[in-house]
């Protein structure tokens, strides 16, 4: 089970990593005014998102 928890921690370090490098890109730093659009419905999403990992990730945990 132990290789469980190495592939979490390596898919949340892939994660966070590409967070941060897709945050610092240059494209990003250039402002679009549709990025500020519709910001709720973008949360909702991504709570969404989070939710279904956790869940996933609770089931494969009990599982085994």
């Amino acid at each position: 089970m132990e290789w469980l928890y190495l592939i979490i921690i390596l898919v949340m370090a892939v994660g966070l990593i590409s967070t941060i490098w897709i945050g610092r890109s240059a494209s990003n730093k250039v402002e679009d005014p549709r990025y500020s659009q519709q910001t709720g419905r973008k949360w909702l999403r991504l709570g969404v998102i989070y939710v279904v990992g956790i869940i996933i990730v609770a089931a494969i945990l009990i599982w085994l």
